[in-house]
């Protein structure tokens, strides 16, 4: 999440036992009821407003219609939020989150976090926001210490899943540090490349159930890689492997044209006034 429009951020830490959703599906809307098929609704709409455009064969156009993954934070005033993922096969080529604010900037707000994860240049445009990322967030290194990919699928998720526990991960806000928390099930798996054996896996790094880092797990085949990406403003966040550090997010550039960044538009949320109060059902 972008640190910028929050205020009191540690002192929702004491709020944490306020229910957070996370989801990776839409299946169980009938029963958090109306609001939440209809927040969903609304982020929906604005992704399928976004257009992509590259001049790389067989890019992708749009962003997947369903989200990987949903969540919602009452704590940090927003109501409702997904991550989204650009290409139906292999890697993503970048990911997006949309979050729903009651109030930011004096009203109710949709905050967008952009993620590449392609060397490919593309731009994405919505109806709100324009994005040029200049590369890649990713750099890959080699797990150490990790066994040959197995041979099968089945066996390989228990292999990523494992690889993945290695790993622990923190954030600074200003002079405070903040563990986060694996979710230990991926949110995406997909398959990087043709060769036999090859596999990937999506995992997250969460303050609650919010998304802070994004976790790439691969097989190339041969040997399993690793490399992360940032999904929060932080001051500092990082990765670390068998308490080794892993990974160190770069210093945040909020531009169009950066690997990592975030943007923000006015949105008539369902269930919330424009002064960011409750509307009574």
């Amino acid at each position: 999440m972008r640190r910028s429009i929050f205020v009191g951020r540690l002192a929702a830490l004491l709020l944490l036992a306020i229910p957070a959703i996370g989801r990776a599906d839409e299946t169980d809307d009938k029963d958090v009821g109306e609001l939440a098929v209809k927040r969903l609704a609304l982020m929906q709409t604005r992704m399928a407003a976004v257009k992509v455009k590259s001049n790389a064969e067989g890019f992708p156009e749009a962003f997947v219609s369903k989200p990987i993954f949903r969540y919602s934070d009452p704590a940090r005033t927003y109501v409702a939020a997904a991550v989204w993922k650009l290409g139906e096969k292999g890697r993503p080529q970048a990911l997006m989150t949309t979050e729903l604010h009651r109030q930011n900037f004096g009203r109710p707000r949709i905050v967008y976090e952009h993620l590449s994860l392609t060397p490919t240049k593309f731009t994405a445009m919505g109806g709100d926001f324009s994005w040029a990322p200049e590369g890649s967030a990713l750099e890959f290194k080699l797990v150490p210490g990790a066994p040959a990919p197995d041979a099968t699928p089945e066996k390989r998720l228990l292999q990523l899943r494992a690889i993945a526990k290695r790993f622990a991960g923190h954030e600074m806000l200003g002079a405070d540090r903040c563990e986060l928390r694996l979710l230990p099930q991926p949110v995406d798996r997909y398959t990087p490349s043709s060769e036999d054996r090859a596999d990937g896996a999506l995992f997250l790094f969460t303050f609650g159930t919010n998304p802070e880092a994004a976790l790439f797990i691969e097989s190339d085949g041969k040997a399993w890689s690793y490399a992360a990406g940032r999904l929060a403003g932080a001051t500092k966040i990082a990765l670390t492997i068998d308490e080794k550090t892993a990974w160190e997010g770069a210093r945040v550039r909020y531009a169009p044209n950066s690997t990592y960044t975030a943007s923000n538009a006015p949105a008539d949320i369902p269930g919330v006034a424009p002064d960011g109060s409750e509307i009574k059902q």
